[in-house]
């Protein structure tokens, strides 16, 4: 049997290890840019993954939770994928967004070494699912080493997108859906975001019905010469039941809400 001492030394080298092997998972997600990251693609014959996000889509929290700390996905984003996310709220992320026409949250885009887009997902995935769709691409024909020029990197193509007045009209005939529905008499609702760009209060919509039923609205209200869309969601007949689904929110999806 072990002794006191012995037992001791054990554990030190058991945390030891551990460290060691904490320190040596590569991170997922590369801060490179999206230049950098196809140069890095193309130099080391590796696809390219792109998550698209926002902080409030609840889908893409549940998958930050779960599927991307799977240890099988980690591996292999690592290993054979330069892995981006891009947040659409930020100015670099919004652009990206807009030159790929991302309408729905979460979306994934993979391209091969080449920057040629081979796949689009636009919903979330469990861990198993993600593993079979990047096993699926992760083949030697998609991961040739490019010889690029300095500061040069290939365009990462896309179909040729829809006429923007087209693609505009049809985003905004779905908005309309849930614009100012007025429930009949007094009801509490509980509001979940407010969006200078209806275009996000659209995209917080589509990841709200994938969890609920409840009915959502969107209000458009005016603040110092500017539009605001305000996404709201249930009908309420007290402000009990809109307080315990507020915490229902809180506690499954960490998000906040304010009832009116």
């Amino acid at each position: 049997m072990l002794n006191f001492k012995n037992l001791y030394l054990f554990f030190l080298v058991l945390l030891a290890s551990a460290e060691i092997k904490a320190h040596d998972i590569k991170p997922i997600f590369n801060s490179a840019n999206i230049k950098e990251a196809k140069v890095k693609a193309g130099q080391e014959g590796k696809l390219i993954f792109i998550d698209f996000y926002a902080d409030w889509c609840m889908p893409c929290q549940w998958m930050d939770k779960t599927t991307f700390k799977d240890e099988e996905v980690a591996h292999i984003l690592s290993e054979h994928y330069v892995s981006l996310k891009a947040n659409i709220d930020d100015e670099s992320g919004y652009d990206l967004k807009n030159a790929y026409d991302i309408k729905y949250l979460p979306t994934m885009l993979i391209f091969n070494s080449e920057g040629r887009l081979l796949d689009r997902v636009e919903q979330s995935l469990t861990p198993k699912k993600l593993i079979a769709l990047l096993n699926k691409y992760n083949e030697p024909a998609n991961k040739a080493i490019m010889k690029h020029d300095i500061n040069t990197a290939p365009d990462l193509h896309h179909p040729r997108l829809a006429d923007a007045s087209e693609s505009m009209k049809s985003m905004n005939d779905d908005f309309k859906k849930h614009f100012d529905d007025k429930a009949s008499g007094k009801t509490y609702r509980l509001q979940l975001g407010v969006f200078e760009r209806y275009q996000g209060a659209q995209e917080m919509v589509q990841s709200l019905k994938q969890l609920f039923t409840e009915p959502i609205t969107v209000s458009n209200e005016f603040k110092e010469g500017k539009p605001l869309y305000k996404v709201r969601i249930g009908q309420f007949e007290t402000w009990d039941e809109a307080q315990v689904f507020k915490n229902s929110i809180k506690s499954d999806f960490n998000m906040e809400g304010l009832i009116l």
